[in-house]
């Protein structure tokens, strides 16, 4: 049987390690990065989410290593040029589309952070447990009327224009793969700095690439309106984090949400990270754990849909 190694069981729904455990030998024990490419020598497979890093070298270093499951549509955490080279088979989510589309969980976290943002909520809140209770300064902007710039129209692009329209918010976006130009009132731009310079909220919804690496940086967040807010559920090196924080301590824009964040690792090692720095005395930046598909209803779907295909490659080699 084979044995799969899965060094962040808490990632995990309890429905998706029962049934791992019915078709192979799965050992699950939280571990650091050290720990985990210690023991994956004594593994043929990997069981995994964001937290856990393979490389090449570490491909390379391990000839048992046939199989790496990690049900996420990002993938930038795994080197697949090189398991795709050595014969390692990957088991995600990206380009799944039927299934993805049962997955509304990283569209809802869009709007709960637009909302958060744009009304104070965490502030007020933090307030309220303080012993607070002024409305005075946590007056707030509406989402209707507003234009929102969604970057990246696929499926959770899709999703959130669909939230917005609902809340009567004005849609735009900017996505060069697609060849539509206005849909169901959606219009789309011919430029990402048409979109920056017109929106009064960027949303963004891009893969990690060489193209989309810094593509939101000082010059694009030049564009931006001064009362203008980002919000990234996406990859945290979508955008420059310098030329962000530059931005909100000089009041280039109103303010910033964010789900994810460059270099994550180093955040989890306890790594001094300079936006969460800020975040600490200022309240136009929020910042959330990588969440965005953490609902106990997408992990569960998320965690079965892998592992059923894994289940497929083991019963045919």
């Amino acid at each position: 049987m084979i044995k799969i190694l899965c060094p962040e069981p808490h990632s995990f729904s309890t429905k998706g390690l029962n049934f791992a455990s019915t078709i192979c030998y799965l050992e699950t024990k939280k571990m650091t990065q050290k720990e985990f490419e210690i023991q994956l020598k004594h593994f043929q497979g990997a069981l995994i989410r964001f937290n856990t890093k393979i490389d090449g070298a570490l491909l390379r270093s391990n000839k048992n290593l046939k199989a790496i499951i990690s049900p996420t549509t990002g993938l930038d955490h795994i080197d697949i040029k090189s398991a795709e080279e050595l014969g390692i088979k990957v088991f995600h989510l990206r380009g799944s589309k039927k299934f993805l589309e049962k997955l509304p969980a990283t569209a809802e976290l869009t709007f709960g952070l637009m909302l958060s943002l744009y009304r104070k909520i965490s502030s007020a809140f933090l307030s309220v447990k303080s012993g607070n209770w002024d409305p005075g300064g946590y007056r707030g902007y509406e989402l209707f009327g507003k234009t929102l710039g969604i970057v990246g129209y696929g499926r959770l692009g899709e999703k959130v224009s669909i939230m917005a329209i609902s809340f009567g918010m004005k849609v735009i976006f900017f996505d060069p793969k697609k060849e539509f130009n206005t849909i169901n009132g959606i219009e789309r731009v011919k430029s990402l700095d048409e979109l920056l310079s017109r929106s009064d909220i960027i949303s963004l919804h891009v893969h990690l690439s060489k193209q989309t690496h810094h593509m939101i940086g000082y010059k694009e967040i030049a564009l931006l309106k001064n009362n203008s807010i980002i919000i990234n559920t996406s990859r945290g090196s979508i955008i420059q984090s310098e030329a962000l924080l530059d931005a909100l301590k000089a009041g280039k824009i109103l303010g910033a949400a964010l789900d994810v964040l460059e270099d994550e690792k180093s955040i989890i090692d306890k790594k001094v990270n300079r936006l969460i720095e800020y975040s600490k005395s200022n309240n136009n930046l929020i910042i959330t754990p990588h969440i965005g598909g953490s609902t106990y209803e997408s992990v569960e779907k998320a965690d079965l849909f892998a592992l059923k295909n894994f289940k497929n490659f083991i019963k045919k080699n």
